[in-house]
């Protein structure tokens, strides 16, 4: 799905396999409700700026799974290099209701501005080598509802920002878990959290 301008989807189902983008818009991308499935691409959803306030989203990428305003396309058949963005100078990442789960060999959500998230539900699958994350932002990720869950990679780790109204936890280990690993937060007292 591609436009030089807008896509908003309302409702409907969505099943996109792709060589490159599953969805790109040069300047806004808004999903409202329905039901996206991609289940192949190079990056998964990408324009200048994303609005997400509901619908069931699912995203496997080789590279970025949700992309703003986002860098050097390597893919993209007969078409490398940097892409074009018409939107805003904010380039948000703004998550406010949905559910989203995000596969991606690249940073899971990736914004070279920043993030908003004041509802919804998202989980990220992000990579495991050490040159992406599973949240990448260049401004700051303010927080303030929802559920969020993202694992990967420790070599570019980044959590929402300190400022953020909902409080975060981050966890780092020394070296790789094996699948499966059990993973328990406890207060200072030994109490499960």
């Amino acid at each position: 799905v591609h436009s030089n301008d807008t896509v908003r989807i309302f409702d409907g189902d969505f099943i996109i396999e792709s060589g490159d983008d599953g969805i790109h818009a040069d300047k806004f991308i808004a999903i409202e409700g329905g039901a996206v499935d991609i289940r192949k691409s190079y990056e998964g959803i990408e324009s200048a700026d994303v609005a997400i306030s509901g619908g069931r989203i699912a995203v496997t990428a080789s590279d970025d799974g949700i992309n703003i305003s986002g860098g050097a396309d390597g893919s993209a058949f007969g078409r490398p290099g940097q892409n074009a963005f018409a939107g805003s100078n904010t380039k948000l990442l703004s998550i406010s209701g949905g559910e989203i789960v995000v596969n991606a060999d690249g940073d899971g959500l990736d914004s070279n501005g920043s993030i908003e998230m004041t509802g919804g539900t998202v989980i990220v699958y992000g990579p495991t080598g050490n040159f992406n994350g599973a949240l990448d932002y260049d401004g700051a990720f303010r927080i303030s509802g929802g559920l969020l869950a993202a694992a990967g990679s420790a070599g570019m780790a980044q959590a929402p920002s300190d400022g953020s109204e909902q409080a975060s936890v981050g966890i780092y280990y020394p070296q790789t878990q094996s699948a499966g690993t059990e993973v328990r937060l406890t207060d200072a007292a030994g109490n499960e959290i």
